[in-house]
């Protein structure tokens, strides 16, 4: 059966995920070492918060630096990389408020994304595909499948939807949204290896797209979106780097009209 690559026609918006082990001839040398980095950086095999220079990573690929430090200028408009003054750079943090706006701009692309597909329709072989991806969480739950191919299937899911929105720009965001997030879903999974989209959720949007509800779709798609949000929130926070950060104070409120001002909070009259 054929997976999002040959469902897709035209010029499609893939994730990052499924381009892992695809043809690259065809890209020039500053395109594959960006691709390559940013694999790294989602993957964690350069984990958030760690180092590295533009000559490391020139060594570790055999290529000069021009095309490297034209990659990682690419990834810092990205929000991937940071450059450190005459340090080399650092791969950028995982925060759990930038989880939280990533999860929500998730559920707001891919929700319009699933309604819009189900009106506009959604080919033969993608509703094949689609239904045979929302089987794998069944699978997993089953000991049949594991993580990796569960990550997979969900992020082709959703990739396959966006190509099927009807708006190039709208597919090309929710693409980059999900590598993004794929960065985070495996942190998650690294913290708590028991996260898993439960049985029947893809099923659910798979049975709106295919009876054309739009509105069913979009809801489905969101509901979908919010657990995500709700587990990967809950889990990151368990981590013990969260746990050992300093707690600040808040910043000091604007006193009221009346107010007497350097009072402090619980201080009696």
């Amino acid at each position: 059966m054929s997976d999002i690559h040959g469902v897709v026609t035209g010029t499609p918006h893939i994730p990052a995920l499924l381009l892992v082990g695809g043809d690259e001839t065809g890209l020039d040398r500053t395109s594959q070492a960006y691709r390559a980095i940013r694999r790294q950086i989602i993957d964690l095999t350069l984990p958030p918060g760690s180092g590295f220079t533009e000559t490391s990573l020139a060594q570790q690929w055999g290529i000069s630096k021009t095309p490297v430090r034209e990659a990682l200028a690419r990834l810092r408009r990205d929000g991937l990389v940071t450059a450190l003054p005459r340090a080399g750079y650092v791969v950028s943090p995982i925060t759990l408020q930038d989880t939280d706006d990533l999860c929500a701009l998730r559920s707001l692309l891919s929700g319009e994304a699933a309604g819009a597909a189900a009106r506009l329709g959604v080919t033969a072989p993608a509703l094949e595909r689609l239904e045979a991806l929302s089987r794998v969480p069944f699978a997993l739950a089953a000991g049949e499948a594991g993580q990796e191919e569960s990550l997979r299937a969900g992020i082709e899911f959703e990739g396959v939807i966006a190509n099927f929105s009807g708006n190039s720009r709208l597919g090309e965001a929710i693409v980059d949204v999900l590598d993004e997030l794929e960065r985070v879903l495996r942190m998650a999974a690294l913290i708590d290896p028991g996260i898993a989209s439960p049985p029947g959720e893809l099923g659910t949007v798979f049975e709106r797209l295919r009876a054309r509800d739009a509105d069913g779709a979009q809801d489905a798609m969101r509901a979908r979106c919010e657990r995500v949000r709700h587990d990967v929130l809950r889990v990151l926070a368990k981590s013990a780097s969260v746990s050992r950060a300093h707690i600040e104070l808040p910043a000091p409120s604007r006193p009221g009209p009346g107010a007497t001002a350097g009072k402090r909070p619980g201080a009696s009259g």
